[in-house]
């Protein structure tokens, strides 16, 4: 393997897309666990960039990627996300969020600079439009809420496209489940917006030391594997940073990687025998009386 560390806008600028295998757990980030952390991480870094103090890099952590052959030349490269799923989604949640501030904050100008760490060039030499599109394709269970949330426009069009998650007042409700996409963006994109409107300095120069600080402070180690790389090991051995992987979440990367690794028909064999421990039912507290058994996970 070889490793190197990349910028955010080192990862994302090239024409690739990060796919996470279909038989990786959903994303499971969450405002108070990481996302908060990350904000202020990144409000620390834009704050540094106006104040003219020398920039540093702050790490996120190692990602481990595994590139994939291509047999044509259309389509564009890919590569699997073997460890760093958690990150490199989030990190497409902050560049949407950032998009939609500038948006809201009349700086749409600034959009050319993010965009490209969000979408792959060249449409017309791509084989499916409707995936290659997107820098990361996520697993089936993210994919529906991912596409609905990347594609607006606007803050005012997540609204539009998820009226039931909000109140009258036009904000998120409480106490109600929302596909994490929606969540993210709505967090990310209101702190940038109130960053970028802060009085102190111009709205463009605190969009630019925002824009900077995602695209060239935040760093990661990108660990790339090579032929003969095994993959498993390498992901049982960096597994325990970000969110606590459960015993199933290591059981069923063992399996689908071996199976890959032994030429099965890995989707087939997660659609006959795996996809029905998907269902919520078995992540879900299970109460008898006044006691709550845990769930399979735990």
């Amino acid at each position: 393997m070889k490793s190197e560390p990349l910028t955010v806008n080192q990862l994302f600028q090239n024409r690739r897309q990060y796919c996470v295998p279909f038989y990786q757990r959903a994303y499971v980030w969450t405002l108070r666990d990481q996302w908060s952390a990350l904000l202020e991480d990144i409000i620390d870094k834009a704050e540094s960039r106006l104040s003219k103090t020398k920039p540093t890099p702050h790490f996120l952590g190692a990602i481990v990627l595994e590139p994939q052959s291509k047999d044509s030349l259309l389509g564009v490269d890919t590569s699997h996300i073997i460890d760093g799923q958690q990150r490199l989604t989030t990190l497409q949640y902050v560049l949407a969020s950032i998009r939609l501030a500038l948006r809201a904050t009349g700086l749409s100008g600034l959009e050319k600079i993010v965009l490209p760490c969000l979408r792959n060039i060249n449409e017309e030499t791509m084989r499916n439009v409707d995936v290659e599109r997107f820098k990361l394709w996520p697993t089936f269970r993210d994919q529906k809420d991912f596409i609905k949330s990347l594609n607006v426009d606007s803050v005012e069009a997540l609204r539009e496209v998820y009226p039931e998650n909000f109140t009258q007042h036009g904000t998120l409700r409480k106490y109600f489940s929302h596909p994490p996409s929606l969540e993210a963006l709505w967090f990310f994109s209101d702190a940038f917006i109130q960053f970028i409107n802060a009085e102190g300095h111009p709205v463009a120069s605190n969009a630019e030391a925002l824009i900077n600080a995602v695209l060239t402070d935040l760093k990661m180690i990108n660990i790339t594997l090579e032929e003969g790389d095994d993959a498993q090991i390498i992901f049982e051995t960096l597994n325990g940073r970000g969110a606590e992987l459960h015993a199933t979440d290591l059981i069923r990367n063992y399996i689908f990687m071996r199976a890959v690794s032994d030429d099965i028909d890995a989707a087939m064999l997660y659609e006959n025998d795996w996809k029905p421990f998907e269902d919520p039912y078995w992540t879900e507290n299970q109460r008898r009386g006044r006691i709550y058994k845990p769930d399979w996970n735990g």
